[in-house]
């Protein structure tokens, strides 16, 4: 049977196949990276090209907070969603008996290992 293939051909088309792989990961990435300057440089344009300007005292910036501020907003939430629901730490197991089921039974005939002639 190991005689029977030719090691060259199959060589070859797996060569063939991890070269074609690797190939189209390499252009991928490069498509989603010129994708991603090429959005980048529209924001750009866009911020650059706004016929309305923001005046500096109104304080509207694009930073996000500042950790305390993240921190202040995050303990607000809490204090203002504290709303969780107080639950018994009583474990309680029910032995619930299964319905009937052709399937359930067929398992209980594969197990007898007893001979019947």
């Amino acid at each position: 049977m190991m005689l029977a293939i030719n090691w060259g051909f199959a060589l070859l088309v797996t060569g063939i196949g991890i070269g074609t792989v690797f190939c189209l990961l390499v252009v991928l990435i490069w498509i989603i990276n010129l994708q991603s300057k090429m959005i980048n440089s529209f924001n750009r344009s866009e911020k650059t090209s706004s016929p309305e300007a923001v005046p500096a005292t109104t304080g509207n910036t694009d930073t996000h907070p500042t950790p305390y501020e993240q921190a202040a907003i995050a303990m607000a939430m809490h204090l203002y969603f504290d709303a969780h629901d107080e639950e018994p730490h009583v474990i309680t197991i029910e032995e619930v008996e299964r319905r009937y089921s052709p399937w359930s039974s067929k398992i209980y005939s594969m197990r007898n290992t007893t001979m019947k002639y």
